[in-house]
């Protein structure tokens, strides 16, 4: 009863610290994701578009998108509906996890007469932790949240059949392992693919807790093979036959695998310094500023977190036996980490990947309280009451923290305000702080951000602050000339990356639209053949590059030089098989009066198009209507 008052005492309180950031704005790629559903709203699309069409993630995450459909469906393209429901989704995450706890605690000896309490404690900590406001109050980290539900969902299942497996109940247990947890790891990978840990945090329990029992080896031994062994021999069949596929990614980084592993040291002591002293100030989204390391001494700490690593993994091995809760719990919060901070290419640190491995770390505190003394003495208070004491405590001022940083996430300013204050640097802050002054009719206050972009010591930020800020004279009509332009693209970096894309489709949007002095079409188009050119070495399969060539495409059919859009048109065309370039390069054809690759390509984007996208078919319309013309 103790345990269950104090695991709903803390549900409430987190209710109340959340409830004022419901208000909070959208967010970065919230509405790239979201604005599909809005679309369903409107009656622009179908609902099967928005749940299987999406581009996130290898899997396309139909789970999170019917999430999403639901929300809005319920109240609306709001972001309060998003992020209510983030917030109910992260009080299930916190019940669920209080059933995985409780049920690992139960196998620790020196433990498990009070596991339920300990679990409780755990979980109240998890649930207050103010390094998942970040997570709660983005609305499209919903897709983390579901992940994590399905993953301590497939967890809770396993300790339930591993214990039935002890206890002889076989059919059950068969049942679970074969059925149930392939449902729940399914549906964990169509919410985000980080759910792929499951197996593998299922194994860190049996290695915790089970691994001198021999009752039923061979249905043990079925369970990791089918769902272990084999998805990992196939991710090393998809590594050895087509790197590109895992490693793309670095194709667009300023940073090499090395490089990453490396800084992923840094990164992972950072997170364990964070969620046991959280900083609270320096948390936030702009963490693109974090440093990659390029050696072991460069920068020193990189040396400093592997010994750290080294040291407590060695020490957690070393105390399996008498402290397997401990064990178990940092090799969680290591495995756990294991998509998003291995040899995928993705960025170099985000807070909501603690989401799910929190709960390891908390887990680990706990199970070095095994090894206190019973009989320690005290002055005043037993041990046990002491310990309740300094849970309450941490737990009240975890809330105070989250309920301080909710308030930030109230306004969209506020986030800015704290993000550029501790990361200056940031790329993602600077060019939201132009926006903002933008909004507010102070185009200076945009020009001093895009100035702090060209003084960075990072080069891809000073070509990003250049191509704002002749984005900007263009708004503003002042005369651009195309030298403007060309000194912009004069530091282009080798590769393409996500930051160029939005930033020169933004710059052709305005000179489209209003006369840019000499930044002509033809000019533009230049620059981005220039640019590409740079780029020559990166493959053609980088999202970045293809996207810039499409780009290109739409500039240079635009300046009326159709064979070379053409060209650059079928080089993305042939990288990608995007339906919108398809699109676009069967207009190309069309009024090339080239008759003969229009309607073959016309045919082939029929029959990959689905029935339900009613945009696409009718941009397919509308280009068989100019080649009957011609």
């Amino acid at each position: 009863m103790q345990a269950r008052i104090a695991l709903f005492a803390a549900l409430a309180l987190t209710v109340f610290v959340y409830w004022t950031g419901l208000s909070g704005p959208f967010m970065f790629d919230d509405l790239p994701n979201l604005n599909p559903v809005q679309n369903w709203l409107n009656g622009e699309m179908s609902w099967q578009s928005v749940m299987l069409d999406n581009q996130s993630g290898m899997l396309g995450r139909p789970v999170s998108m019917a999430s999403f459909l639901l929300s809005a469906e319920l109240g609306g393209h709001t972001p309060f509906a998003y992020k209510l429901g983030n917030l109910l989704i992260h009080l299930l995450c916190g019940l669920v996890g209080w059933q995985v706890l409780r049920r690992a605690l139960r196998e620790d000896g020196r433990l498990q007469a009070n596991a339920d309490l300990l679990a409780a404690i755990a979980v109240s900590l998890w649930l207050l932790h103010p390094i998942h406001v970040s997570t709660v109050l983005y609305s499209v980290q919903r897709m983390a949240q579901l992940s994590t539900l399905f993953v301590l969902l497939s967890l809770w299942t396993y300790l339930t059949a591993r214990r039935q497996l002890i206890e002889n109940r076989v059919g059950k247990a068969t049942l679970s392992l074969f059925v149930l947890f392939p449902a729940f790891f399914i549906a964990g990978l169509l919410s985000k693919e980080n759910a792929a840990v499951a197996p593998a945090l299922c194994l860190v329990f049996e290695l915790a807790y089970f691994l001198g029992r021999t009752e039923h080896r061979r249905v043990r031994q079925a369970f990791f093979g089918v769902f272990l062994a084999l998805p990992a021999l196939g991710a090393v069949a998809i590594l050895a036959s087509s790197p590109g596929r895992l490693l793309g990614g670095y194709w667009e980084r300023d940073f090499t695998l090395t490089e990453r592993l490396l800084t992923q040291s840094r990164a992972l002591m950072d997170y364990v310094g964070t969620l046991l002293l959280p900083r609270t100030p320096l948390l936030g989204l702009y963490t693109d500023d974090f440093v990659p390391s390029t050696g072991l001494l460069s920068p020193a700490t990189t040396l400093l977190s592997l010994l750290a690593l080294l040291v407590i993994s060695g020490g957690a091995i070393a105390l399996r036996k008498r402290a397997p809760t401990f064990f178990a719990g940092w090799f969680f919060f290591l495995v756990a980490h294991g998509v998003e901070s291995s040899i995928l290419g993705l960025e170099l640190y985000f807070e909501h990947r603690n989401y799910l491995p929190a709960f390891g770390l908390i887990l680990a505190v706990i199970g070095l309280t095994s090894l206190i003394p019973h009989d320690i003495p005290t002055n005043i208070f037993k041990p046990r009451t002491l310990g309740l004491l300094v849970a309450g405590g941490l737990a009240l001022s975890f809330a105070f923290a989250t309920g301080g940083r909710a308030r930030v996430w109230q306004a969209e300013d506020t986030i800015l305000a704290q993000g550029l204050k501790f990361h200056p640097d940031s790329m993602r802050a600077q060019l939201l702080r132009a926006t903002h002054a933008l909004q507010q009719a102070n185009p200076q206050g945009a020009y001093d951000a895009f100035a702090d972009l060209l003084t960075s010591p990072v080069a891809r930020n000073r070509v990003i602050g250049r191509i704002s800020w002749v984005t900007l004279d263009c708004m503003l009509r002042k005369p651009v000339l195309a030298q403007d332009l060309r000194t912009a693209v004069a530091d282009a970096r080798p590769n393409l990356s996500t930051a160029e894309v939005p930033a020169l489709r933004l710059l052709a949007k305005v000179s489209r639209e209003q006369n840019c002095g000499e930044l002509t079409d033809s000019v533009l188009a230049d620059s981005l053949l220039t640019m590409l050119d740079k780029a020559k070495n990166q493959p053609d399969r980088s999202r970045s590059k293809w996207l810039t060539r499409y780009l290109t495409a739409e500039v240079l059919a635009r300046a009326g030089r159709l064979p070379e859009a053409q060209q650059q048109a079928e080089l993305a065309w042939n990288a990608s098989g995007d339906l919108p370039v398809g699109s676009l390069l069967a207009n190309l054809y069309a009024h090339r009066k080239l008759r003969p690759q229009a309607e073959q390509l016309l045919t082939v984007l029929d029959q990959r198009m689905k029935p339900y996208d009613k945009i696409g078919r009718a941009e397919l319309a509308k280009t068989r209507a100019l080649l009957d013309q011609k």
